[in-house]
Order: structure tokens, then C-alpha cells, then sequence
């Protein structure tokens, strides 16, 4: 089978996007709706894109209940739904809550988490050695804060504005202690509300989450022939 050629992309704003997929429905047009990658596509008999939607994260999640993209449409608002974007690294993180698209609450953390010398996390220095010393403690100290402050600003935003996505990027082992924390999170590991941000991100900060608001709001429409 030979293989298939790098797509063409363009990008739409959340407005366009729901246009262009209102337009589908209106000219009949066949596609398929892909829960797992947040997208709607068309293929050929071998299963191959003929083009690919990416939607803007904000839109709500594909369930099992959307038969088509017809039904998908009616739960889908005019403007962006709340949500809240999550960027998490070592020692820094930065929390939005979004209506409209736009930015109503933020909050930028940053903690003394890893050794200066090496960059090593303090969380697996502890299983190795320096539990006594004085920087140890105060690493450690800041780590379990860290987990604990971003969920308490989050369990703020759930409890009183009720997001209806949440968007993050967070490694594994971080994501696991946030999980973790003395303070849980609002919602479980497999929330439907969450989907991972499908771009690098840079050290968190109120600059890099708008940058990153401006990404999850676009539509990335691929055409592969």
C-alpha cells in the first residue's frame, strides 16, 4: 500500500469551524466522528482520511449517544462553553478559567522543587538520599503545596462556576501527584470534561496560556489528497 502523502492544513477559528461542519450536514456530505481524537472525518474504502477535522478543544466531548454529526451539532453552543485551561510542570503552573474565549480568572504558581545542580525533582530525590537536609525539606514542603494550592483554586472554579471542559498538559508522574495531593482534584482521572493539549508548552505563565488559549480554540481542518 503506498503510503499516504503529508496533508495539507488550515487553520479555523471556533466560529468557522462550526460553519464548516453545519454546512456538511446542510450538503449530506458522509463522516465519520472520532471520540478518542476529537475529530470528524471522511475515509475511503480502505480506511484512509480523504480530510480531517480537528475540532477546537472547547467543543463538547463525542459521546457514545452522537449517531452523526447532525446530532453532535445540537449540543454544540455559538460561542465557546466555560472551560478551564491547566498547564502543569515542575515548579510552575498556570490555571484559567475561559467564558466566551476569553480569559475571566488566572492563577500563575511557581515552587523551589528541584536541586539547582542537577534539575532533579525533589519527589524522586526522596527515594534516593538527603531526607535530612534542610533544602530536602524545603523542596519537599513546596512540592505537596504546589499539588495543593492548584487544586484548591481549581475545586473554586468547580464549585462555582461549573467549567464544562477542562483542558490541561501535564506529564505522567506530575498528573499522578496531582492525583495524589492531600487535596484531590474536582473531577476524576476519567472526567469526560478533560482532554490533553495536543502542543508543546512552554514554562507556564500567563503569556503561555494565552498563547495556548488561542491554540485549543482553532479547528485544524487536514486534507490528504
Amino acid at each position: 500500500m503506498a503510503e499516504q502523502a503529508s496533508p495539507t492544513e488550515q487553520r479555523l477559528d471556533y466560529e468557522e469551524t462550526l460553519e464548516l461542519l453545519t454546512e456538511w450536514v446542510e450538503e449530506g456530505i458522509p463522516l465519520g466522528l472520532d471520540r478518542k481524537k476529537h475529530l470528524v472525518g471522511q475515509y475511503n474504502e480502505q480506511g484512509q482520511p480523504n480530510f480531517e477535522l480537528k475540532l477546537p478543544l472547547p467543543f463538547p466531548a463525542i459521546t457514545e449517544e452522537d449517531l452523526d454529526l447532525k446530532t453532535y451539532l445540537q449540543r454544540v453552543p455559538e460561542e465557546p462553553p466555560s472551560y478551564v485551561i491547566m498547564l502543569i510542570q515542575l515548579g510552575a503552573a498556570a490555571l484559567g478559567y475561559f467564558e466566551e474565549g476569553e480569559v475571566v480568572f488566572h492563577k500563575a504558581f511557581k515552587k523551589y522543587m528541584k536541586r539547582q545542580k542537577r534539575g532533579k525533582a525533589q519527589i524522586s530525590y526522596l527515594n534516593t538520599r538527603g531526607k535530612s537536609k534542610a533544602g530536602s525539606r524545603i523542596r519537599l514542603a513546596n512540592t505537596v503545596r504546589f499539588f495543593e494550592e492548584i487544586n484548591e483554586r481549581l475545586t473554586e472554579w468547580e464549585e462555582d462556576l461549573e467549567p464544562q471542559r477542562i483542558l490541561y498538559s501535564c506529564t505522567p508522574q506530575l498528573w499522578g501527584l496531582l492525583f495524589g495531593s492531600q487535596v484531590p482534584p474536582p473531577f476524576e482521572k476519567k472526567d469526560p470534561r478533560l482532554i490533553k493539549v495536543p502542543t508543546n508548552v512552554h514554562v507556564p505563565d500567563h503569556a503561555e496560556m494565552m498563547r495556548i488559549n488561542e491554540f485549543v480554540l482553532q479547528g485544524r481542518l487536514l486534507r490528504y489528497n
